[in-house]
């Protein structure tokens, strides 16, 4: 299992969560700030198994949208392994 965190315009919140439910990958979302330009912005966490990570890759790079300021990124996605993975 892998672990997608994703950081992405505060714009595209809705849309890349909604996209991502629908293809069945649940998300849990965080405000957060970026720091250089202190905007606000969404950082997303999905854990996905590891056959499907590209699919919930290419969901995110297919949402978001161009940004507004030429100087920022679209969406940072970091994907990690997951040693464990339990719900209680």
């Amino acid at each position: 299992m892998k672990m997608i965190l994703c950081i992405l315009q505060i714009s595209d919140r809705d849309e890349v969560a909604n996209a991502l439910n629908d293809a069945g990958f649940p998300v849990t979302i965080l405000p957060t700030t970026g720091a250089y330009f202190r905007r606000g912005n969404a950082t997303m966490i999905a854990g996905v198994d590891d056959d499907k990570v590209e699919t919930a890759m290419q969901i995110i790079r297919d949402t978001v949208q161009e940004p507004d300021d030429p100087g920022q990124k679209r969406a940072t996605m970091f994907v990690m392994n997951v040693d464990q993975f339990k719900q209680v």
